[in-house]
Parts: C-alpha cells; sequence; structure tokens
C-alpha cells in the first residue's frame, strides 16, 4: 500500500465501463488510478483526495465531451496535466482543443498500451516540472518582490501605502474570481506603484497630500506605469506582470494575453477604489464607484470587489515587544527626529520588528504604535 501511495495519481474518464476497466489493468504498477464513468462523476472525483497528476479523458461522451470535461479540470485543478483521447471523426475538435492550450496531448484511439503509458510518464514530468517551476516562483521571485516593496516603502511611502491598498483589493478579488495563476495579479498588485520611485519629492509631497498637481507633475505621475514596466520587464518570469502594471490605468490593447486583459482591468478597477477612498466617493459602495468607470469594468470583477471594504480589520495600539509578524503598520511610524522608519500599511516581518526594537532600546522609537491585526 505504501508503494502505491508513491505513485503519480492518474484519473481516468470515460462513459464505458469496458474501457476503463482496461486502462486500469494497462496502467496498474505504473500508476495509482482512479476511474470516472463521465464528465460530471470526473469533476466529482476531482475534488476527492489528493490532487491527480495527470487526468485522462475520452472525447466522445454523452452529456459532457472531453474537451468541454478537460476545460473544466483546467479551472478547478490547474495543475493537473490533460489528456485527451479521440478518434478520428472528432480529430477536427480536439486539435481545437489543444491548440487554445487547455490539452497537454491528444491520443488517438485505439492507442498502444506502451504509447499511453509512456505519454502519461511524459504528463507526470510535465507536471513535476511545473511544480518545481511554481516553486521557484514562490521562492526566488517572491522574495525579489519583498525587497522591491521594501525599496517603496522607504522612497515613497504613499506610493507604498497605495500598493497596499490595491493588494487588498486583489487579495479579496482572486478566491471569487477563480483565475488561473493567481501568482500573476498578486505580484501586479504588489509592483503596481514601482515606477513611483522616478517621482521628485517635491512633486510626492503633493501627491501624498492629495493636492492639485500641475500639468507637467500630471504627466510624471501618469508616466509611473511605463517606468515600472521598463523596470519589471528585466526580471525574468515576470513579462506577464509588466504588461499588466504597464495598463493600469486603462484597458490592454486587444491583441494582449488574456492574462494581461484580465489583470489591468483589475488593478484598474483597484485604483479606481482606491482614488474614492480619499474623495468624497469613500461614501458610494464599491460597486457604485467601479459603475462610474470609463472605460467600464468587467461585471465578474465589479461583483468580485462588491464587498470589498478597507481596512476592516481590528486595529489596535501596541508595545513593539507585543507586534506579531503579518500585521500590518495603521499609521507612519517615525524616530524621535522625525525620521521614517516604516510607513502606514507596511507589513510586519521578524527584520522589521527586530529593528523596532533596537529603536526602542536606543531611545529613538516611541510607543504604542498602531496597528491593524490580520488582512483586510
Amino acid at each position: 500500500m505504501s508503494e502505491n501511495k508513491a505513485l503519480p495519481r492518474v484519473l481516468c474518464v470515460d462513459d464505458e465501463p469496458n474501457i476503463l476497466s482496461a486502462l486500469r489493468r494497462s496502467l496498474y504498477g505504473e500508476f495509482e488510478v482512479l476511474t470516472a464513468g463521465g464528465g460530471e462523476a470526473g469533476l466529482v472525483a476531482l475534488g476527492e483526495g489528493a490532487p491527480f497528476e495527470v487526468v485522462v479523458s475520452d472525447m466522445r461522451m454523452p452529456g459532457m465531451d472531453g474537451a468541454t470535461f478537460l476545460a473544466q479540470v483546467r479551472e478547478r485543478s490547474p495543475d493537473s496535466v490533460r489528456i485527451l483521447l479521440t478518434g478520428q471523426a472528432d480529430l477536427p475538435s480536439s486539435i481545437a482543443a489543444v491548440n487554445k492550450g487547455a490539452i497537454f496531448r491528444y491520443l488517438c484511439k485505439p492507442c498502444p498500451n506502451e504509447v499511453l503509458i509512456e505519454t502519461i510518464h511524459e504528463a507526470v514530468t510535465q507536471h513535476r516540472l511545473v511544480g518545481a517551476e511554481k516553486r521557484l516562483l514562490e521562492t526566488t521571485l517572491s522574495a525579489t518582490v519583498k525587497t522591491l516593496s521594501e525599496v517603496l516603502s522607504m522612497v515613497a511611502p504613499w506610493a507604498f501605502q497605495r500598493a497596499s491598498f490595491v493588494q487588498s483589493c486583489v487579495r479579496h478579488a482572486l478566491p471569487l474570481l477563480r483565475w488561473p495563476n493567481s501568482w500573476i495579479y498578486s505580484v501586479a498588485a504588489a509592483l503596481s506603484q514601482i515606477g513611483c520611485v522616478s517621482i521628485p519629492p517635491a512633486t510626492a509631497q503633493e501627491v501624498a497630500a492629495r493636492r492639485r498637481l500641475s500639468p507637467g507633475e500630471h504627466e510624471m505621475l501618469d508616466d509611473h506605469p511605463e517606468i515600472a514596466y521598463r523596470l519589471i520587464a528585466a526580471i525574468p518570469r515576470l513579462e506577464t506582470v509588466a504588461l499588466i502594471v504597464r495598463h493600469q490605468y486603462r484597458p490592454a490593447p486587444p491583441d494582449a494575453s488574456v492574462e494581461v486583459q484580465l489583470g489591468s482591468h483589475l488593478l484598474r478597477a483597484a485604483l479606481a477604489l482606491e482614488r474614492a477612498s480619499g474623495s468624497a466617493q469613500r461614501l458610494l459602495s464599491p460597486r457604485e464607484v467601479l459603475a462610474g468607470c470609463t472605460p467600464s469594468v468587467p461585471p465578474p470583477i465589479v461583483a468580485a470587489l462588491a464587498e470589498f471594504r478597507a481596512g476592516g480589520a481590528e486595529v489596535r495600539s501596541v508595545r513593539i515587544h507585543d507586534l506579531q509578524p503579518g500585521w500590518l503598520v495603521d499609521e507612519d511610524i517615525r524616530c524621535t527626529n522625525g525620521m521614517m522608519v516604516l510607513s502606514k500599511g507596511h507589513e510586519l516581518t521578524d527584520t522589521a520588528i527586530t529593528a523596532l526594537a533596537r529603536l526602542l532600546a536606543a531611545h529613538a522609537l516611541q510607543e504604542p504604535v498602531r496597528v491593524r491585526c490580520g488582512r483586510d
């Protein structure tokens, strides 16, 4: 049993019981095989137990064909690698499904056992490569993003606060939108204001105070997404993020990828809510604010942000030694000489808390400090 648990999990879906029995026999010993008698049953199996490395489906099934089923698998279990078994009559539609990016490979029936086994092994390898890629994104790239955010918090605290607000919006919306590769949109939110490091301090003070800007200052502010694009595009694997940030003020061009189109809409909606929070529009609901956007915000994004409320976490005034990683600074923390240490919206880390404790010990800081305990 322990050996069986170590085998890659494979889900085989077909409406013919005899074919499922043959698949179980063919794949026994190579994989941990589960079967489902159709698309609906396959979706049920998908939600039970550990994730599947590979999902194999017949094309022609009553109710839900294989391409439709595997498209659903892509949404519900995006890391599962998908294989389609198809007859000659279904070949054109199968090729179309592959070209749309929903399926790793298709195999023509009848498929020799050795070909099927070899293909599933290749799919397992693909699954492991994707997993390794995700782990890389979660470590190296997340550290890069965190470092850039720290730089932004020190150079342009007002821009960091805006980015923190955008991140809160995106964190709220993504579980409801259920978009694949959600990390792309989270990173885009975190880096959306990084181009503001180029804005002169005098202009930054005017922006932070929400005072009227001159035409030249407006132009500098409008240029920050383009500057951010140049900075982010130089980082490997963040090319899509860079394009999303570039188009945060207006919809992406029609030939842009789906991720860029969706991401630019989401950032634009979040920024509209951020602007409203500091104006007379703060009394309007998020749905009312977004309804007034031009161009219009896609309805699914409006629905996902309709219940968003900024600053919903508990606010406390606490002593430095009581601070916890993950809490958010609710007001600028400054030294006794006025120097900024952490800006409002900064997420506390062990390193930041240690630095605050040292400043307190040197009598360079006063307590308590005001924080928000938990996420918005």
